[in-house]
């Protein structure tokens, strides 16, 4: 009986871990950022020359904590004691690592030639805020914002 109150007492605790995560996920709206707002782009039309799938690393500090609070709170839901102490550090440790790891995106490096000849390479993550996927061939518009690439479509 004891055991079966506490698979209960961890598949609570996964299922809050997992929602936890899944809430860093982002929305599928085209959300800009507030230093966006006024701020003056530049567009050029290009063809796209190359492409290379890559994966970006966030700072992973959102996501460690998250995962640190969920970890920890999963561990503390076992043990007594010293043995409870133990458990909910060790959650801890192992949510904030697994939260860092959570925060890698794919992304692409693209390397577009302008129709004025210039070419540039970037790279973007694949998101909502940019969920093209490019191939060499394909005709694009790349938006610059302050001498950094911030959409191409």
């Amino acid at each position: 009986m004891k055991r079966m109150k506490n698979l209960k007492k961890l598949a609570s605790a996964l299922a809050v871990t997992g929602g936890l995560l899944l809430m860093n996920g982002g929305c599928a709206d085209k959300a800009l950022p507030q230093s966006r707002v006024g701020s003056i782009s530049e567009s050029y039309t290009g063809t796209v020359t190359m492409v290379e799938p890559v994966k970006v690393h966030g700072d992973g500090t959102v996501t460690s904590i998250l995962g640190m609070a969920a970890g920890g709170a999963a561990g503390s839901r076992f043990g007594g004691g010293e043995g409870k102490a133990l458990l909910t550090m060790t959650g801890a440790m192992l949510g904030a690592v697994a939260g860092e790891k959570a925060d890698v995106r794919d992304a692409q490096r693209i390397t577009v030639r302008f129709d004025s000849g210039k070419t540039i390479t970037t790279v973007l993550p694949i998101d909502a805020n940019n969920p093209y996927r490019f191939k060499p061939g394909d005709r694009v518009t790349v938006y610059i914002t302050g001498g950094r690439v911030t959409e191409i479509r």
